[in-house]
C-alpha cells in the first residue's frame, strides 16, 4: 500500500521502457519524477499559443483597429 497521499499505478512493458528513457535523458531519479515531469511538460505544451492562432489573433485585431487613431 502506498504511503499516504500517493497513488499506486500499474503501467505497461513499452511504457515503463519508455519512462527509463525519459528519466535518462531528463535527470530524473525516479518514475514518480519522471511521470511529474512528462505530465507538467504536456500540460506546458497544451497551454502554448500556436502560431497560427496568434497570426488568427493579431489579423482579428489589426480588422477592429481604427486606423485613424494611429496617425
Amino acid at each position: 500500500m502506498p504511503p499516504e497521499g500517493y497513488t499506486t499505478v500499474t503501467i505497461s512493458d513499452s511504457l515503463a521502457t519508455k519512462l527509463t528513457r525519459i528519466m535518462a535523458q531528463h535527470d530524473c531519479s525516479s518514475y514518480a519524477e519522471t511521470i511529474e515531469y512528462a505530465v507538467d511538460t504536456t500540460l506546458l505544451q497544451e497551454e502554448k499559443i500556436t502560431i497560427q492562432e496568434l497570426i488568427y489573433l493579431l489579423a482579428k485585431h489589426a480588422e477592429e483597429v481604427d486606423e485613424s487613431r494611429l496617425w
